[in-house]
């Protein structure tokens, strides 16, 4: 059996057989305890809304083999992708309490989280396609992680994964960090934002760790030209700080001066670079270590206290891209560079010149030597799943020559092979210099792509940090499965890498270096100019202002040409002016309106518009009106709800859109009753009831909501009729005649039920 099949093998027997059901025993056993009568409905809670979805993929699994255990009772058919908010959900009765303060409770429980949701990500079949195969260094954490959990729930199946992780370190020649040591806590970015999969650089590794033990030297610079390398080798060398944990070092940093990029053809400043000057620095520094309210104080107060947190809780700071920094930068370079190694801690700096006074200590990169360029072609064509039989000593001697052996060109130049013949691609980039052919090769991998995966591409760099699933969603409109298969693609070309937990979810993290070439290859689109509108939709960037006396005009004229039947003439008008500003939401709004008045109406068209401005964040009230009436109008009474209710996301406690929400559940409850699910009749109808009460509340001053409240009041009426409460309509009927008594709906309402119920005794 060959290591590639080894490791997923042991993980597999790791992570399915022993740690999967180590910790459902775990959670089985507390619940238990806790709620001996309903536990398991205590662990369906936090996945209520998806559990058909969740029982379905149980039955798959076990349909496959992948599960073959017999059922104990429907814990069992949850995945180790449900761990993470089960144990969040119930952590009081989950999570072991031991002796310490409620902070240590606390970094526990975040602890034991965090472990979950990386051995969440790293099963992600986004992460892992089932062609593809885990690296070692995913395998390794993948088990150390489950190990940890274990351990920490006081499992004894923690030694059995421990023995699988020693196999495969064993069988890889690497030695374990080998006891309980726990590796240092650590602020490093998501690893395939700065380099896919590490390789060679060896000496160079070495001489950072000759650096690293020397108790004198206290700092040290990386220094090389652009696309060298120099941040994947300082990204390598902290990963392995992290990993085996000298003493007293407590901390891993990592910390990004990079202020500008490279956009439209020109050079502007990044959004929100992590530090842009001292002060910046300062208050970064402060967030990385956990003193987020200091961050605010003075920059004498947090100079102060951040040398002294250094000092206290020693770290290794690495601050990549320092010689970005200029003007008021360089009293960031001094305190980095001066002030820091004064403390416990040590830095590593990143550059792309040599640092004033940092000559002899610094480590050099040129191109890789033959040897790890060598192996860096045969990592890239395995991890892209392409055939290295044919990478004979001529064609790697051309790939040395064609790219002067700078990692950033040889993986652009290797993903350029993806799409054509190895001769042809190295002749087209020999003709081009550096920067030109990488952009030649992303638009030679462009057109093989789909036009989902591009978007996403797009998507994934227009706004300079990570997205998650869900703003990729909204930015592009495009469904979940077709969003999915997108970035499979992407991922098999490393465009955009696995998914990481960044602020609270999976994010996709893409590499400055790949965003600023994305940038510059699809800055001039139309493709990108739509995003970059979507982006500011869902922002609320200012920029969107600009110009909203135009877009309110052409939504005017457009109007008007409705009113004369004109439909095509204010279609035309509005798709004209989304080609100057993709995405309006207004513009869209008012195009799903035209083509509502349609003759016959473009429902599907409508629809498609609305749901668009939604996802945009619109906030006008009269597009979910025309949306929802859209719906009643065909008798779909939960499509008028699920646009009502999207009206309310965007609008909350809109009186006009509760009223929709409670009217078109009250029908839809008529409809069920109709075909004898009394049940679902009976939820729909109390539904109703809650949003029509909600409405009636909101609707206020009574003055200025009378025609609303009308129908509010003649929508409760009929709502209690159908639960055959004669009293609450009575009810209904008297507060409404105290409130309108000439109302002429009031009147008609109280002549139809009196025929039909008869007197209030």
């Amino acid at each position: 059996m060959s290591p590639k099949i080894a490791n997923l093998t042991l993980c597999y027997e790791g992570i399915q057989r022993v740690y999967r059901n180590a910790v459902l025993s775990h959670v089985r056993a507390n619940l238990q305890q806790a709620f001996p009568s309903d536990y398991v409905e205590r662990a369906k809670r936090p996945f209520l809304k998806e559990w058909d979805t969740i029982k379905a993929a149980a039955e798959e699994r076990r349909r496959t083999g992948e599960l073959g255990t017999p059922l104990v009772d429907d814990l069992d058919i949850l995945g180790v992708n449900h761990f993470f908010n089960l144990f969040d959900a119930n952590a009081d009765h989950l999570v072991p309490k031991k002796d310490g303060s409620d902070d240590d409770l606390k970094k526990a429980k975040k602890a034991l989280l965090g472990w979950m949701q990386t051995i969440k990500v790293l099963r992600d079949p986004l992460s892992h396609p089932a062609e593809a195969d885990l690296s070692f260094e995913d395998a390794f954490v993948l088990l150390d992680c489950a190990r940890r959990v274990l351990t920490q729930l006081g499992r004894p199946e923690a030694v059995r994964v421990h023995d699988l992780a020693s196999q495969l370190a064993g069988r890889t020649g690497i030695a374990e960090t080998g006891d309980d040591r726990q590796p240092l806590e650590d602020r490093l970015p998501a690893r395939e934002a700065i380099v896919v999969h590490f390789v060679g650089r060896t000496d160079e590794l070495q001489q950072l760790h000759r650096w690293f033990d020397d108790p004198l030297s206290r700092r040290w610079a990386v220094v090389g030209a652009g696309g060298l390398g120099k941040s994947a080798l300082a990204y390598s060398f902290a990963e392995e700080i992290r990993r085996t944990a000298p003493q007293p070092f407590q901390l891993v940093l990592w910390m990004s001066a990079k202020a500008r990029r490279f956009e439209d053809g020109h050079v502007v400043p990044i959004e929100d670079p992590d530090f842009f000057d001292l002060d910046s620095a300062l208050s970064r520094l402060l967030v990385l270590l956990g003193w987020r309210e200091e961050a605010a104080s003075s920059l004498e107060t947090k100079r102060v206290l951040s040398l002294k947190l250094l000092d206290a809780f020693p770290a290794l700071v690495v601050v990549d891209d320092i010689d970005s920094l200029e003007g008021s930068g360089e009293d960031a370079i001094e305190f980095f560079t001066l002030s820091v190694p004064q403390t416990k801690s040590k830095v590593l700096l990143t550059s792309r010149r040599t640092i004033l006074g940092l000559g002899h200590t610094a480590t050099h990169v040129a191109g890789l030597s033959r040897e790890d360029t060598e192996a860096f072609v045969r990592s890239r064509y395995e991890l892209l799943g392409m055939d290295a039989k044919g990478l004979d000593a001529s064609l790697l001697k051309q790939f040395v020559d064609s790219t002067g052996s700078s990692p950033l060109y040889l993986e652009d130049l290797i993903r350029l092979v993806a799409v054509m013949p190895a001769k042809q691609a190295i002749q087209e980039w020999a003709t081009r210099s550096g920067d030109e052919a990488r952009r030649y090769a992303l638009g030679r991998e462009l057109e093989k792509l789909s036009s989902v995966a591009r978007e996403l591409l797009a998507a994934s760099c227009v706004t300079q940090r990570a997205v998650s699933f869900g703003e990729l969603q909204a930015l592009t409109g495009q469904s979940h499965e077709a969003l999915a298969a997108g970035l499979g693609e992407l991922q098999k070309l490393f465009l955009v890498p696995k998914p990481q937990f960044i602020d609270g979810e999976d994010r996709y993290d893409v590499g400055i270096n790949t965003r600023a070439l994305v940038q510059s290859v699809m800055g001039k689109t139309d493709l990108w100019r739509r995003l970059q509108g979507a982006h500011a939709a869902l922002s609320g960037d200012v920029r969107i202002s600009q110009g909203r006396e135009e877009v309110g005009a052409l939504c005017r004229k457009a109007v008007l040409l409705v009113r004369g039947d004109d439909q095509e003439g204010a279609e035309a008008l509005l798709k004209k002016g989304l080609e100057t500003r993709p995405n309006n939401v207004n513009l869209l709004a008012y195009l799903g309106f035209v083509y509502k008045t349609w003759r016959p109406p473009r429902r599907t068209d409508a629809g498609e518009r609305f749901k668009r401005a939604y996802e945009l964040k619109c906030r006008d009230k009269e597009m979910y009106k025309h949306w929802v009436r859209m719906e009643l109008e065909q008798d779909e009474w939960s499509g008028a709800f699920q646009a009502a209710e999207k009206g309310l996301e965007r609008l909350p406690n809109n009186p006009l859109l509760q009223y929709y929400s409670g009217y078109a559940k009250s029908r839809l409850a008529k409809e069920l009753a109709g075909g004898l699910h009394h049940e679902k009749a009976s939820e729909a109808v109390k539904a109703a009831q809650g949003y029509l009460d909600a409405a009636l509340r909101s609707a206020v001053p009574v003055a200025d909501h009378r025609k609303l409240r009308s129908d509010i009041y003649r929508a409760l009426a009929l709502n209690w009729e159908r639960l055959g409460d004669k009293a609450k309509i009575f009810a209904v009927l008297d507060g409404w005649r105290r409130e309108d008594p000439d109302d002429s709906k009031l009147q008609s309402e109280e002549e139809r039920l009196r025929a039909r119920l008869g007197d209030r005794a």
